[in-house]
């Protein structure tokens, strides 16, 4: 996964370097590095925020939103599996010079991720991923554990 500007956007892209391909994705998570937090929306996922969520979305498996995936766009594709309720977070203002971790889902066992931070020219660089837990698992571990 890479991140890069598209008509002054930032968008997410398939690493051209990657073994894999994929063409479309169903659950994107970008969450900042460190103690950086965002603030809450009406209708966010607060456990996700209080994490360092700055943009989460799930989709049912589906193949319904292509790349690039520009960051905050509105999904295409259907809300959830049926009768699970999926909470999101709307895409936060990004902070310059942050690390920010993307993780991504592609069907049902397909992923993908990367790091990156918007420089002070606004133009985006792309970092060496530091293994970190399914943003799934650490959200529920976070929430399990009072934080």
């Amino acid at each position: 996964m890479k991140a890069v500007v598209i008509g002054g956007r930032l968008a997410f892209v398939v690493d051209p370097k990657s073994r894999n391909v994929a063409s479309c994705l169903n659950a994107i998570d970008v969450i900042a590095s460190g103690e950086v937090k965002a603030k809450a929306a009406p209708g966010d996922d607060v456990s996700r925020v209080r994490y360092g969520t700055f943009w989460h979305e799930r989709l049912d498996y589906g193949c319904a939103d292509k790349f690039p995936i520009f960051y905050g766009q509105r999904f295409k594709g259907k809300r959830g599996p049926s009768g699970q309720a999926i909470k999101v977070v709307a895409a936060k203002p990004l902070r310059i010079g942050i690390v920010y971790e993307v993780s991504t889902t592609t069907g049902t066992g397909g992923y993908g991720g990367g790091a990156f931070k918007i420089m002070p020219d606004h133009t985006v660089s792309n970092l060496p991923r530091t293994p970190m837990v399914d943003s799934d698992d650490a959200v529920n571990s976070a929430i399990a554990n009072g934080s």
